[in-house]
């Protein structure tokens, strides 16, 4: 079936079909040449014309697609304005269709004309010249800007390397952290998108420090989840004690001191939201938080950034791969200031969601579509992602991560009622001996004996393990549902049996622990194993039960709950996952309930592994350590 131009005419030939007989006699003009057995359509009808070949698949060559009659019409124009290029013209159906499939292209209403973002000037100028719209110089320029600019950071997105120094860190950045650093510090405002366990944060940290060289970046507020508060806090003291860290815990208060950084929890923001403006820069922690638009914490948290001005280090943290519901990234990107870039809320929409309207007039936008353009896009934007098959080369075989968290308020005075009983207990214990041998209730001779009691006074100190796990169980839950959404398998390590009891029963029931004979440990391993993620993602592990005999390489991460007392039962437990077999890094993680026996009880296994590594080295200088060192802590409290 084609359609040509001929003496004047159009011409239609087309074998008879019905339909297409009586969509054809529509068109003004059109007549049936009985002679040469064809339809015979005036120019002046060229567009709707064109319509019908195009409803129906006919041929048109390019001359008739551009093909315009001699009569006043609107003025057709494409001009740049505000970062947009905008398409002006009559109506046309064919020239819509076709503006209709330019990447973020969205309709102004206040301009009455289509634009796209300049990012996307490249399909706009060709679709320009398929229409005989002239082109501005200024337009061209501003898509050889852009896609100069887009091919310098897609490639630097992909970078495992950098030749970047940051003064003042208090450690070592991996190479691939490096390249993450000099990628963010280039783009400002921008995804740290790695996977978990890769070191967002000391990237995070490493960006603003860097970036302060040349332009001023502190202070910065972070904004974190409200369990990661202190963990952020210990982490700056980590690798930059240098820089005056205050947080905000309540809503009660807020800090009145000067401050290079201050961490406040998403719970808070919106009601300190006018304090937290006009920082010079912002860290966004598990920015998947703001993934709604409509949420009060997303909206405080775009007027934050827009705050930032122009030059100022905005960072969104999150491990959440770009192909899970792109939806969810529109504020996330607007929290960056690049939303315009995509084509605006709706432009985004359309283009990468797959958003449609329901039988009831509802818009759809929980699918996906043109991912892989969308991929390239982020990255030449503002996305930096690796994932740890990436950099295995770079990752030492185990990873080791510890994380602070606050517990949850009604458990920790319930820990802090039985910490003080355990501490009048002991110190009333201490009095006891001092009496029994005359000594001070401080002196070497009963600290001595209490030592010689410690195994009964370490079962009290028990329940505090016990209360404190309970204290972190959301913060728990919360990590263990992050990784699983990103499709991985998880060791969860604990000791009391109403703790492993609680996480097994869960997620999917999987555990090793006490009284469980061999072939029921045996089925459970081999689901662990074995069966997807959907089915079996979580393995729990009695940790006296467990530690040893047993293969995980399925996983690669572990979580520690609570710990045992010393590194060896740690180091075995840790590696029913980092065995023959096992081709990834594994990260083994200590979640800590801040302020409680967890920090002391993680202290000591440190000091104890260095009195293990010595005497493996030969160091006769390391301090002797034992866990009744705990119980004469307890004393100076």
């Amino acid at each position: 079936m084609k359609m040509y131009l001929s003496n004047d005419c159009l011409i239609f030939d087309f074998p008879y079909d019905s339909a297409k007989v009586a969509a054809i006699k529509t068109i003004n003009g059109a007549k049936w040449d009985k002679l040469e057995k064809l339809w015979r359509v005036p120019l002046t009808s060229i567009t709707e014309a064109r319509e019908f070949a195009i409803d129906n698949d006919f041929e048109i060559t390019n001359e008739l697609m551009r093909f315009t009659v001699n009569r006043k019409t609107p003025a057709r124009s494409v001009y740049l304005h505000d970062g947009w290029i905008f398409m002006k013209f009559p109506y046309e159906r064919v020239m819509i269709n076709a503006v209709k499939k330019l990447p973020q292209v969205t309709w102004d209403t206040k301009d009455k004309a289509w634009k796209v973002p300049v990012a996307s000037a490249r399909s706009a100028i060709e679709w320009a010249e398929r229409f005989l719209l002239p082109v501005d110089d200024e337009i061209k320029a501003a898509a050889d800007v852009a896609t100069d600019a887009l091919n310098r950071l897609v490639s630097a997105s992909r970078s495992v390397d950098a030749d970047i120094e940051v003064a003042g860190l208090q450690g070592v950045l991996l190479p691939y952290q490096r390249a993450g650093v000099q990628y963010a510090s280039k783009a400002k405002r921008t995804f740290i998108a790695d996977e978990m366990g890769l070191g967002k944060t000391i990237q995070a940290i490493a960006t603003v420090e860097y970036s302060h060289l040349t332009q001023a970046a502190y202070p910065v507020v972070i904004v974190c989840p409200p369990s990661l508060v202190l963990n952020w806090k210990a982490e700056y003291e980590k690798w930059l004690p240098t820089r005056k860290v205050v947080t905000i815990v309540n809503r009660k208060s807020f800090p009145e001191e000067n401050y290079d950084v201050l961490i406040v929890g998403y719970s808070n923001i919106s009601h300190w939201e006018k304090e937290l403006l006009n920082s010079k820069s912002y860290v966004f922690d598990e920015s998947h938080y703001c993934k709604t638009p409509t949420a009060q914490r997303a909206k405080s948290a775009i007027k934050l950034s827009k705050s930032a001005g122009k030059d100022g280090v905005v960072l969104c943290l999150t491990g959440t791969p770009v192909t899970n519901r792109p939806a969810e990234y529109a504020s996330q990107l607007e929290i960056l200031g690049k939303l315009k870039e995509f084509g605006g809320l709706w432009g985004f929409y359309r283009r990468y969601c797959g958003a449609y309207q329901d039988n009831y007039g509802q818009w759809n936008i929980s699918g996906h579509s043109n991912l892989d353009e969308l991929n390239e896009r982020l990255r030449g934007a503002c996305y930096i992602r690796r994932t740890k098959d990436q950099v295995l080369s770079e990752l030492p075989p185990v990873v080791h991560s510890r994380v602070i968290v606050e517990g949850t308020p009604s458990h920790m005075v319930e820990y802090k009622k039985a910490e003080e009983d355990i501490i009048k207990y002991i110190t009333d214990r201490a009095k006891a001996i001092a009496l029994e041998l005359g000594e001070n209730p401080y002196s070497k001779a009963v600290a001595a004996k209490l030592r010689a009691e410690s195994n009964e006074h370490l079962v009290k100190l028990s329940v505090l393990r016990r209360l404190s796990a309970k204290a972190k169980m959301s913060a728990v839950h919360e990590w263990i549902e992050a990784h699983i959404a990103e499709g991985k398998k998880v060791v969860v390590a604990a000791h009391h049996r109403d703790i492993v009891d609680e996480l097994a029963k869960k997620y999917g029931n999987l555990r090793i622990q006490g009284g469980m004979s061999v072939e029921e440990v045996e089925i459970q391993k081999k689901k662990f194993m074995t069966l997807s993620v959907e089915k079996a993602p979580v393995i729990v592990l009695s940790i006296q039960a467990a530690k040893t005999g047993h293969t995980l390489t399925v996983a690669q991460d572990c979580l520690f709950v609570e710990l045992p007392w010393t590194p060896a039962d740690v180091d075995q437990t840790y590696s029913r996952l980092h065995r023959i077999g096992q081709q990834g890094s594994v990260t083994s993680t200590y979640m800590l309930t801040a302020n409680t026996i967890d920090e002391s009880i993680y202290k000591l296994i440190e000091k104890k592994r260095v009195v293990v590594n010595a005497s493996i080295e030969g160091d006769s200088g390391a301090d002797n350590v034992s866990s009744s060192q705990l119980i004469l802590d307890f004393l100076k409290k």
